[in-house]
């Protein structure tokens, strides 16, 4: 079968290329680089963000082809890309006419929905292979395209039997309990299946992570089995999943087994089960990516639970103690999904996994720090707990890494140190000024900085001096780059002291000399904040009401109208949480 003696023009404007036949061939390519590109650039021409075309449904024969032959290089991610594209066509209305990014007609996706269950023992087949990563897609993949829901009900049971791994064998649960929402008619069946699973004979298959996904599932989709002991055996079954210390030699794939993060004074690699634990995507640079698998299971508990907040607070607290080091990182993510403040039991353990670099970063970084657009917020009574415990755990690295913390090397030990320093500067708090200071002095990531220290006007001079060194280092012709030059102008705004005024007109004049109106009007909003206190400057302010720029104009004249109010005006430089505009990222 060539791709190449298909037409390929379906769906495409008159002289427009389709390049799809072209990575259908490299994706059989021996180059793994080769085979990477073409199935990226399918999917941006093919399925961009779930697209399904006329050029994605005449690539469906080539696509199980290459499923079929165990020769294929990457079957998993064939396997995987079809699970997606019949996927996506059965989200579409059926009676729907749907439009190609070239702007042509398009009815693709019934072809395509068509197609699937067509091909049903394709993917059983699938469902068995050697490879587990094939057999993941596929499995979802019965679950999804089987139109006989009793057969893909026991093709799926007998996956479970099958299995020895702990992700396949929580997709079984999760499909089938998935089939039954698709499928109405097989609900009996399913129920049955989940409850033998969860009240039935201890077996192989039915171990603690397979029996706690079943409890999960089995709640969401008989909400009657809501009940109030749905926590109590969840935890119990968490705690079963977790308990056993890791072998002396790490499981397959995972070296995380032995060296994860660290914590001070003593080993903390995760104690987890190589059995349970599949990490093989575990990768610390992306912290935001679930480490366990058992955690796509809580979210779906957590999210069973929805407004059973003390239920949930139970819930967290156990994962959040649990031995297994991934557990416990993922359930820092799902702490940030709790509405409202952190209960109290919840943000003391949060607080207790601090020595652990990892946690502190995500803790920190991903929850409490405004800069980072922060998810966590605390009751006003446990403000004071958490500032204290995060000088606390400042001052310990500072003992273990030497005074330069904020400048290390080590990514974790900067990022949940600088975070810290800026949770500490959000709430004003004194104890974030030395760090803020040298950081100004030293130039090290000074652009975060800029960002908190507008709310320590009783240090305004240290401040001043070093904000006035950092304005001169502007370039006039790019006043944006590397650091905005009105952010230091908003910080010296923010400060509200009298002795920044002769820094805001020394770069007034600088930045007039040079035409660089950007910095012209960021000089000149920072003097109206002044308002009355810097009514001398006015005659370098007014001659700007006939500035060449529409902007400067603009702000001279309020600035001139500031002069003359009673009271000054608040500062123009942003959000109430002084940081003025949005950090470069």
């Amino acid at each position: 079968m060539n791709a190449y003696d298909v037409d390929w023009t379906t769906g495409h404007l008159p002289g427009q290329v389709c390049g799809v036949p072209g990575h259908l061939t490299n994706m059989l390519s021996p180059d793994s680089e080769t085979r990477s590109k073409a199935l990226e650039e399918f999917y941006a021409e093919a399925h961009d963000q779930g697209a399904v075309d006329p050029c994605t449904a005449a690539s469906l024969p080539f696509l199980f082809a290459m499923a079929d032959d165990p020769a294929t290089p990457d079957r998993a991610e064939i396997v995987r890309l079809l699970y997606s594209i019949g996927r996506a066509a059965l989200d579409r209305d059926p009676e729907g006419v749907y439009f190609t990014v070239n702007g042509v007609e398009s009815r693709a996706h019934v072809e395509i929905t068509a197609a699937m269950p067509e091909r049903a023992d394709a993917f059983i087949r699938h469902a068995a292979d050697p490879d587990p990563l094939v057999r993941r897609a596929a499995i979802e993949a019965v679950g999804l395209f089987l139109t006989d829901g009793e057969r893909a009900a026991r093709v799926l049971a007998g996956r479970l039997r099958a299995e020895d791994g702990i992700v396949e064998r929580l997709l079984a649960v999760r499909t089938m309990a998935r089939l039954a929402g698709r499928l109405r008619e097989t609900g009996p069946t399913v129920m049955a299946w989940l409850d033998d699973l969860i009240d039935g004979p201890a077996r192989p298959h039915a171990d603690a992570p397979v029996r706690l996904a079943a409890l999960t599932h089995r709640a969401l989709v008989a909400p009657d089995r809501n009940t109030p002991d749905l926590v109590p055996r969840a935890i119990t079954l968490l705690r079963e999943s977790t308990l056993t210390p890791t072998a002396e030699e790490p499981c397959e794939g995972c070296r995380w087994c032995r060296t994860s993060s660290s914590m001070r004074g003593r080993e903390a690699a995760p104690t987890v089960r190589p059995t349970h634990l599949a990490v093989d995507r575990f990768d610390p640079d992306h912290i935001w990516e679930e480490h366990s698998p058992l955690s796509s299971v809580l979210r779906t508990l957590h999210a069973v639970l929805g407004d059973r907040i003390p239920d949930r607070t139970a819930l967290l607290v156990a994962q959040l103690t649990s031995p297994d080091a991934a557990t416990r990182y993922d359930a820092i993510a799902m702490a940030k999904d709790l509405p409202g403040p952190l209960p109290h039991s919840v943000l003391t353990r949060l607080l207790d996994l601090l020595p652990d670099d990892l946690a502190a970063a995500q803790i920190i970084s991903g929850g409490f720090s405004r800069w980072q657009g922060g998810q966590l917020t605390v009751a006003p009574e446990d403000t004071e707990l958490l500032l204290d415990t995060l000088t606390d755990h400042m001052a310990t690295l500072r003992t273990t890494h030497g005074p330069d913390v904020w400048a290390t090397p080590n990514t974790l030990i900067r990022e949940a140190y600088q975070e810290a320093v800026m949770t500490l500067a959000d709430h004003r708090d004194p104890r974030a000024l030395p760090d803020l200071i040298r950081s100004l002095e030293t130039r090290v990531d000074d652009w975060r900085v800029l960002y908190g220290i507008g709310g320590y006007p009783q240090a305004a001079d240290r401040l001043v001096p070093l904000l006035a060194e950092g304005l001169r280092d502007i370039d006039p012709d790019r006043p944006q780059a590397p650091i905005p030059g009105g952010l230091y102008l908003s910080c010296l705004a923010e400060l509200k002291n009298p002795i920044a005024i002769p820094v805001i007109t020394d770069t007034l004049m600088w930045a007039c000399r040079h035409q660089s109106w950007t910095m012209v009007t960021s000089a000149l909003d920072a003097l109206a904040t002044y308002g009355p206190a810097a009514q001398h400057t006015h005659t370098l302010v007014r001659p700007l009401t006939d500035a060449p720029n529409d902007a400067v104009r603009t702000a001279a004249q309020a600035t001139l109208d500031a002069f003359e109010r009673k009271e000054p005006q608040p500062t123009r430089s942003g959000p109430e949480n002084g940081y003025g505009q949005e950090p470069p990222r």
